[in-house]
This record gives structure tokens, C-alpha cells and sequence, in this order.
């Protein structure tokens, strides 16, 4: 594939002109593609399964030189079906009229280049906003002791302690689709203050191999904002240190990428574990292969945060403006929109990006490569839609690891918990800050706190009814104690700290229905065996012989039963193994919480019946 730069003058094009296959154009306007926006290649998005031989029969029937011009776009996209095709002028016209309506054909377009923000608008010029990896100041004597965290206003803006007190983002993965990460020593660069981050695999799509280095620097400046390495006593931190980054790298060194690498790589991320895409790229024309990899990272449960560009205007760019994208905008230090970020009617959230028309330090401080050099690495004061993306990547990490796994539901918390902006009323949408600023420790508390007084509503007439109906037969006080636990009441108990108990912390206050969320991660979801009547039920019977502990497994199976039913009052987590996200979910999760009122019922006639109590 041909990799050469050259000047994007309007961004990506409407590649929707040449577009064919299913889906529609959306409302935005069309602009046509350049000369300098095109490749030599089209793109074409078969349906999963398409063998290349099958393109290649079908091309040379429109020209026979088009049959050895094809193949596959990486070492990975025989999975993803995404193949390339060298092709211009009258010939690409002709293939593309060839492939127009095809079943086999999911998309077919011009394979067109888009990039990052200029370095101009990044950073200084002459480097004044740089500070020498080796220049470091002692440790803190405060959490966490990374000795430039004072500097990062953008991580005090989101609440970023605060968020720690209830998630680090432990379990879950986030993929940075960018210029790579200096996450090695081996092709490049391994950033000092990501030493202690976690990665795991990605995919170089630039160079077709499965180390990716950066040699640019922005896409480790944005994994540094997501699980910069947090309390260890060099530099600055970040959001969710506990998450593990997959970095995927479809920008090259000067910033330029293809529509068919990052479909590419947004394919693989959701294919391969990732609960978090961070996009911070973007253009200006609609791509019907770009579309079509967003919904599908969409529909395998997967959060789709993108930049919405950096050119000051009324319009957010594609692939921030696709249907199952959630597009981040700018602010800067005072809370107001960037003067340089872009903003529409599909804005979801702004995040601070920073403005540096306050200010060198009105930018976001991370550890990253040396733009310079590319040697070295630097602390460097970085602005941009860019820069604000990560922040939402990154508080999305805090939420997936407390158990919300439906990107539905933490769009919905991220809408309910946001900071007024500084020139805009709370609670309204608007196109320049979408719901508001995101609050990242408001969100993650109300993840933690909400389910537990759903769960207290629902179990009290409940375990009022069986304190009534069970008499002696059913100690209260254990009734009581188990229907709080089942329920997950005790997160109510986590402003206490109880949360912050070590190794145990997290269970208690949790209810055990989610326990096996935190056993096995949140790629796990909710399970059948722990989101069902089973293991309480289990638990109930054997209690029957034992009056003390009677009250206790009885409560704990109505608690459990009402935790099951805040699943479908707060819809934010998926049921492994049943199908899809919506209503399947919810007759499994009522249907076993009615299962469980009633074995709690029988439990409590075989107690009175061995005490010889009439019923």
C-alpha cells in the first residue's frame, strides 16, 4: 500500500460519492474529494466470509489487471473481509460502478488519507511548552506522589481522585487508534512514565506488523491521559491507571492515515477484548467502511469515544459525526469551548482539551515523544479535540471496571453526572458541549451508589412482607443483614472507605451477584450462574436447618432478587451468553428474580414446617 503524505486540503472527503454497497448518506454536507485526499487504492468492505478470490474473479471482469492489484488490507483483515484494490482515474470508475449493489459487497470507496492536528496547533513554537524527561522533581508527599501531577488542572477538572475512591479501571482495556505508543524498546521509544502501564497486544496497520511503536508522539500523549503510570514517583498521571492499552497504530510519522486502516482497527480492537476505542483523529467527508466499523465496535459492546475535530466551526467530523460514535469537544481551564474545536449537533460531551491562549500550561501535560528529535522523551503541554478524547476514554475505563458494561449505560451515566460549562446552563444539550463537562468522579459514584438504592427500594417492602408472614421461624436481624448484602445496600457504605479495604475492598460493596464481575473482569459481564436464582437459592436451602442462619440465606436471596431486577431498572450491564443488549436480558433477569421471591418463600415453609410452626 502506498503510504506517502501529502496535503489534505478538506480533511476526509465525502467518500459517500463513490460509496456503494448498503447504508445511507446521513445530513451532513457532501464535499467532494481532492486530488491530494486520494490514494491510488479503493477500499472494498466485503461481506464477512468473502473470499479474495472472489473479489479477484469479479474484478478482472472488469479489467484483468485488476485481479493482481488486490489484497487483503493487513495480516488481519481476512477476518474483517476489508480489502485493497490499486486503482485510478477511469479504471477505479469503472470498479466501483462494477461493485455498485453487489450482496457480497458491504462498501465500496476511494481509500482516502486524514490526519491529526498540525503540529502549529499542538504545541509552542520552539518547544517553550516541553520539559525534559530528565529535569524531575522529587516525588510528592501526596496521592498520588507523581511530582507534576499539581500541574494536570485538566485531571482535577474531571475529578480524577475522587474517581479512584470507587474504580481505577482494573480489568478493562482501551484501544488508542493513533500514531502507536512508545509502549517498547525494540522498534522504538518506551515513554519512562508508561513503564508501570499495562499493554496488551496490538496491531501496527501503517507497517503491517504486531509491534506498535509510535514515531510521532500524539498517540502516546493520549494513552498517557487514559493509564499514564500513576504513584510512581516520576511525572504526571492518569485517568484509569489500571487499565491495559491496546495500542493500535494506523497514523504514520507525519500524522496521515487511511479510512481503510482504521476501519481496520477499530474491526480488530472489538474483536479482540477491547471495551474502549479512543479515536483522536478525524476529517471531514462520510465514509460508508468507516460507518460501517463504528456500529459494528457499537453492537459488539464496545464505546466509540472520537475527537470532533479542530477546526473552530459548527460541524463535527466524521468519525465523530457516525451513528454509535460518542463525539468529545474541547474546553480549555476556565471551562469554556476551545477556540479551536469543532462542535454540532452530535457533540455527546466536551472534555478539557486545552486552550493555550491562556497560557502554555492552558494546555493537557503528559509524557510523550520529543517532536523535535523523536529520540527523547518530554513532558509536553499539548491542546486539542485530541487531547479531550482520552478524558472520556478514560472515565468510560472507570465505569466499564465498576460493572457497566453497555456503552448505552455509561453514556448514560457520562449524560447524568456532567459539570455545567462555563457559559451554558446544567442539564441542557448544546452543540458546542453536547450533555455538559465530563465529571468523572461524579460518574463513577453514581455507578456505584445508584444500583445499591435501587436495590435498598426494591428488597425493603420485600423483606418487610417476609419479617411479617415468617414470624419466629425467621430471625429478623439476619433477614435484615442478608437482604442489605444481597441487594448491594453496602455500597452505600463506600463514603466510608469500606470500598478502599484492602483486597476485599471491592466486594464489600458489591452485591455478590456482581462478584463474578470482579473475579473474572468486565469482559465477563453479568454470567447466568451469578445472575440467576441458582447460588442463592442453593445458599437459601442449605440455611433451612439452622434458625440463626435461616434469616440470613432468606434475606439474602429476596437482596438478591432485587439486584437482579435493578438490572433491568438500570439497564447498564450485559448477561453474558444471552443474546443481544435489550429485551433478552431482561426476561432472563426478572424471570429469575421471580424464581428467587418464590424459593425464598418455599425456604421459609420448610423452616416453620421442621419447627413445627403451622403455616
Amino acid at each position: 500500500m502506498s503510504r506517502r503524505a501529502a496535503p489534505l486540503a478538506c480533511g476526509l472527503a465525502a467518500l459517500a460519492l463513490a460509496g456503494c454497497g448498503g447504508g445511507g448518506a446521513d445530513d451532513h454536507p457532501v464535499h467532494a474529494p481532492t486530488d491530494g485526499d486520494l490514494t491510488d487504492e479503493v477500499v472494498v468492505d466485503l461481506v464477512d466470509g468473502t473470499s479474495l478470490d472472489w473479489l479477484r474473479a469479479r474484478l478482472g471482469e472488469v479489467d484483468p489487471g485488476l485481479a493482481a492489484a488486490v489484497r487483503w488490507n493487513s495480516d488481519h483483515s481476512a477476518d474483517e473481509a476489508v480489502a485493497i484494490v490499486q486503482a485510478t482515474g477511469d479504471v477505479r470508475a469503472r470498479l466501483l460502478a462494477a461493485l455498485q449493489g453487489d450482496a457480497r459487497v458491504e462498501a465500496a470507496e476511494p481509500n482516502l488519507r486524514f490526519t491529526i492536528e498540525p503540529m502549529s496547533l499542538l504545541m509552542a513554537p520552539g518547544g517553550g511548552d516541553l520539559w525534559p524527561e530528565d529535569d524531575q522533581p522529587k516525588p510528592a508527599d501526596t496521592y498520588p506522589n507523581d511530582p507534576w501531577a499539581a500541574k494536570q488542572w485538566h485531571m482535577q477538572m474531571v475529578g480524577a481522585r475522587d474517581a479512584w475512591r470507587w474504580a481505577d479501571g482494573e480489568g478493562v482495556i482501551v484501544a488508542v487508534i493513533d500514531t502507536g505508543v512508545a509502549h517498547e524498546d525494540k522498534k522504538g521509544l518506551w515513554a519512562p512514565d508508561l513503564a508501570r502501564t499495562r499493554f496488551v497486544p496490538g496491531w501496527d496497520f501503517v507497517n503491517d506488523d504486531a509491534i506498535a511503536a509510535d514515531d510521532h508522539g500524539h498517540g502516546t500523549h493520549c494513552a498517557g491521559t487514559i493509564a499514564q503510570s500513576t504513584d510512581n514517583g516520576r511525572g504526571v498521571m492518569g485517568l484509569a491507571p489500571k487499565a491495559k492499552v491496546m495500542p493500535l497504530k494506523v497514523l504514520s510519522a507525519q500524522g496521515w492515515g487511511t479510512t481503510s486502516d482504521i476501519a481496520d482497527a477499530i474491526r480488530f480492537a472489538a474483536d479482540q477484548g477491547a471495551h474502549v476505542l479512543s479515536l483522536s483523529l478525524g476529517g471531514g467527508g462520510h465514509s460508508r467502511v468507516l460507518a460501517s466499523a463504528v456500529a459494528y465496535a457499537r453492537g459488539k459492546g464496545c464505546l466509540v469515544v472520537c475527537a470532533a475535530g479542530n477546526g473552530g466551526r459548527a460541524r463535527v467530523e466524521y468519525p465523530a459525526a457516525y451513528p454509535g460514535a460518542t463525539a468529545v469537544s474541547s474546553v480549555g481551564p476556565e471551562g469554556k469551548l476551545a477556540y479551536y474545536s469543532s462542535h454540532g449537533k452530535q457533540t455527546f460531551i466536551a472534555a478539557p482539551g486545552g486552550d493555550k491562549s491562556y497560557g502554555v500550561e492552558g494546555g493537557v501535560l503528559q509524557n510523550t515523544l520529543d517532536p523535535r528529535t523523536r529520540g527523547k522523551t518530554v513532558y509536553a503541554w499539548w491542546q486539542g479535540t485530541s487531547m479531550a478524547t482520552p478524558h472520556v476514554a478514560g472515565a468510560a475505563a472507570l465505569l466499564y471496571a465498576t460493572g457497566v458494561t453497555r456503552p448505552d449505560g455509561v453514556e448514560e451515566i457520562l449524560r447524568a453526572t456532567v459539570q455545567a460549562p462555563a457559559d451554558a446552563k446544567a442539564g441542557e444539550r448544546t452543540e458546542k458541549y453536547g450533555w455538559g463537562v465530563l465529571d468523572a468522579g461524579a460518574a463513577v459514584r453514581r455507578a456505584i451508589l445508584l444500583p445499591g438504592l435501587v436495590g435498598l427500594a426494591l428488597v425493603a417492602p420485600l423483606a418487610l412482607l417476609f419479617a411479617r408472614k415468617g414470624g419466629k421461624a425467621l430471625p429478623p436481624v439476619g433477614l435484615v443483614l442478608g437482604a442489605l448484602v444481597g441487594c448491594g445496600a453496602t455500597a452505600l457504605l463506600a463514603p466510608l472507605g469500606v470500598g478502599e479495604v484492602p483486597l476485599v475492598g471491592r466486594f464489600l460493596i458489591r452485591s455478590p451477584a456482581d462478584w463474578d464481575l470482579l473475579l473474572l473482569g468486565p469482559s465477563w459481564h453479568w454470567t447466568p450462574l451469578f445472575a440467576s436464582a441458582l447460588l442463592p437459592g442453593v445458599v437459601a436451602l442449605a440455611c433451612v436447618p439452622v434458625r440463626p442462619l435461616r434469616g440470613l440465606g432468606v434475606g439474602l436471596a429476596l437482596g438478591w432478587a432485587a439486584r437482579l431486577a435493578t438490572g433491568v431498572v438500570l439497564p447498564w450491564t450485559d448477561v453474558r451468553f444471552i443474546p443481544g443488549y435489550g429485551a433478552l436480558d431482561a426476561i432472563w433477569l426478572v424471570g429469575n428474580a421471580v424464581a428467587l421471591v418464590a424459593w425464598a418463600a418455599a425456604v421459609v415453609r420448610l423452616g416453620r414446617g421442621r419447627d413445627g410452626v403451622a403455616a
